[in-house]
């Protein structure tokens, strides 16, 4: 069987012996520039094989972390929905952990595919893969920027209240945070699904082996915006989202806790604005953000560095051994950040508790806070 492939609009015949793999067929080989594909690399500064084993740490890890952290979201958003999602800090808590959960079960879709092709060694791209790539879906992949977003939006929050509380609580009611924590989902979501549209999912021939196999290639919608794509990933997405959020986090929190040490010294001064159980409350609310911190300077200080790396995109294949170690690293913290926000809400905060056990029947004595 003979398949013809367009090289600069010239048609040309590969000849009978091109074999075919990933279920591809002859109806479906792309046309594509054979000068365009990836040479190799002598400039990486880790070795394809440091990658490799990063790499299986990160879905190894993953499938212990879908395992705890996946159900732990789930029992994090039946607990804020039963105290109430009138509740403003309720709704934020709500919608972190329905972002955290979405981010663990899309990472497990993507990378538990991923893990299954290399194990099987059925081929590089899946069902699922080639599916949301061909069908601009590979959005749904930047739920982890959401979190960062709404763990933003809880710090500044709370530091808000501590600092102000009586102002603050009727400037910014339920409601409005409830249309702030959409934009939130919709505005993000919608500008990492511009930069997913870089990568589409083909059959390739490659004529180093004479076979025809599934390949990540580039859009037509990419190369017609590959400047502003490339700028959204690298600046905005790279560095520029967990960059602004880390500095919010930081300053937000540094404030609450030095206004938070002032309740507790003059609590007899300031109880008539700032209560007992806003104080426990807060402090919950600061051991999340902690946490957060923790997670997210990893990951914001290895996107920073890809900034003066030469090649470090998914584009390019200059330093990719690097970029996609650093980038496997940089995964594992957000899962890790999207998984334990429950032991947190569970040793800081009594009325979590509370809540906790009474969804399982259970009663607990209050504790007095």
């Amino acid at each position: 069987m003979e398949v013809t492939h367009s090289v600069h609009g010239d048609v040309q015949s590969l000849g009978p012996n091109v074999t075919f793999k990933d279920g591809c067929t002859e109806s479906e080989v792309v046309f594509i520039d054979l000068e365009q594909l990836p040479e190799d690399d002598h400039h990486n500064i880790v070795t394809s094989e440091v990658e490799m084993i990063a790499r299986k740490i990160k879905d190894s890890l993953l499938v212990i972390f879908f395992i705890t952290g996946g159900p732990a979201n789930v029992i994090n958003m039946a607990v804020f929905f039963k105290q109430g999602l009138k509740d403003r800090v309720n709704l934020c808590l709500f919608a972190l952990s329905l972002a955290d959960e979405l981010h663990l079960i899309m990472g497990m879709i993507h990378h538990g595919e991923q893990l299954h092709l290399e194990l099987s060694k059925t081929g590089t791209f899946g069902p699922i893969d080639t599916f949301l790539a061909n069908y601009n879906l590979l959005g749904l992949m930047g739920f982890n920027f959401v979190s960062y977003i709404l763990s933003a939006i809880i710090a500044t929050e709370r530091c808000l209240c501590v600092l102000n509380p009586l102002k603050f609580q009727t400037l910014l009611r339920t409601r409005t945070m409830a249309v702030v924590i959409v934009a939130a989902y919709v505005v993000v979501l919608g500008l990492y699904s511009i930069t997913a549209v870089r990568i589409r999912v083909g059959c390739v021939y490659d004529p180093v082996c004479g076979t025809v196999a599934k390949m990540g290639i580039t859009g037509d919608f990419y190369k017609r915006h590959q400047e502003l794509i490339d700028n959204l990933e690298s600046f905005v997405f790279g560095v520029g989202l967990p960059g602004f959020v880390m500095v919010v986090v930081v300053t937000a929190t540094r404030l609450t806790v030095v206004k938070l040490r002032q309740v507790v010294t003059w609590r007899a001064e300031t109880s008539s604005s700032i209560s007992p159980r806003e104080v426990a409350l807060t402090k919950m609310l600061v051991g999340t953000s902690i946490l957060f911190m923790a997670c997210i300077f990893p990951v914001a200080l290895i996107r920073f560095s890809w900034l003066f790396l030469e090649g470090m995109n998914t584009g390019g294949h200059q330093n990719l051994s690097f970029f996609l170690t650093s980038l496997w690293v940089s995964e594992t913290f957000t899962f890790i950040n999207a998984s334990l926000n429950i032991f947190v809400y569970y040793a800081m905060g009594s009325r979590y508790r509370e809540t906790f056990w009474a969804l399982l029947g259970r009663r607990v004595q209050p504790q007095k806070e």
